[in-house]
């Protein structure tokens, strides 16, 4: 396809903003980002061209691996994907050619107890890119996280290295205060991909993006659903159904879903997932009156 002719792309209804995002490393996080904008985006003409434009878009990469007893995190390797436009090697030199935060100060501030903020001049020199806005340092249980602002992305040209970048700070920041790294966050105002991107995209996607996901537990807990006196009752319980964490009932199913999707963004997509499709078998019980049986 020639570059200059604009494909068309299906859009999908949405609230036009606020998307969060989990990745286990930079180049899933791309895959989803890539198919956020494509399926979701606004269009949107800007003195680059047009682009679909995804607003105010949360990223967190690099979650712990938690271990099945519970206790023991595993930072997650730095990950090189083949369908990166750069392996490992070329990332290195372009690391090595951007400078570095004040890593003594930042530590010393750490250390102290506080959290730990990038200077505007180190955001200005930090990534080769503009789209820096702030980046903040936390230890949280024994792990250190961080959170980034960016304003305006690129998503198909900018978005892996700038990950890629922050995350090796935060990882050097680590290593200097003697903890493992925590989950990177990326606060993103406007994930832009510009529609030169959309058929390449489009390629990448097909090839690579592969969904649905394996199953993994949620350590938020367990959900039970049911039918109580024409009402639809759910509650999130623990693991080993010993603590009620949240109860409430609903005039329908469908409010049931709104609710939880809306009140608990902390759930893993395939949980959210999971309570929609639940939901959705609810409320044909409960149209049809039958009985319904939580699969």
């Amino acid at each position: 396809m020639n570059r200059s002719e604009i494909p068309e792309r299906k859009v999908f209804l949405s609230r036009k903003t606020s998307f969060p995002i989990y990745a286990k490393d930079v180049g899933d996080s791309w895959l989803q980002l890539l198919n956020l904008a494509l399926r979701i985006g606004t269009d949107k003409t800007t003195p680059a061209g047009p682009c679909a434009e995804a607003l105010n878009t949360m990223v967190t990469i690099g979650l712990p691996v938690i271990a099945e007893d519970l206790e023991v995190e595993v930072t997650p390797p730095e990950d090189f994907p083949e369908f990166l436009a750069f392996d490992r090697d070329e990332f290195e030199g372009r690391y090595a050619a951007v400078p570095t935060p004040d890593f003594a100060r930042l530590a010393r501030e750490l250390e102290a107890g506080g959290m730990a903020m990038l200077s505007a001049d180190e955001l200005r020199k930090l990534v080769v890119s503009n789209a820096l806005v702030s980046g903040a340092f936390n230890v949280v249980e024994g792990s250190l996280y961080g959170s980034y602002v960016l304003g305006g992305v690129n998503l198909f040209a900018d978005w892996p290295v700038v990950a890629l970048s922050l995350i090796r700070v935060q990882r050097e920041l680590a290593a200097r205060i003697g903890i493992q790294a925590g989950a990177a966050t990326f606060v993103v105002h406007a994930a832009q991909l510009f529609a030169s991107d959309w058929a390449r995209s489009e390629e990448l996607l097909s090839q690579h993006f592969k969904r649905p996901l394996p199953l993994q537990v949620d350590h938020s807990g367990v959900f039970l659903f049911g039918s109580d006196k024409g009402r639809a009752r759910g509650m999130l319980l623990d693991h080993n159904a010993s603590d009620i964490f949240w109860e409430d009932a609903f005039a329908d199913a469908q409010q049931l879903s709104w609710y939880i999707v809306d009140a608990m963004p902390w759930l893993l997509p395939q949980h959210i997932r999971y309570v929609g499709q639940e939901c959705a078998a609810l409320m044909h019980a409960m149209r049809a009156e039958e009985c319904y049986l939580q699969g």
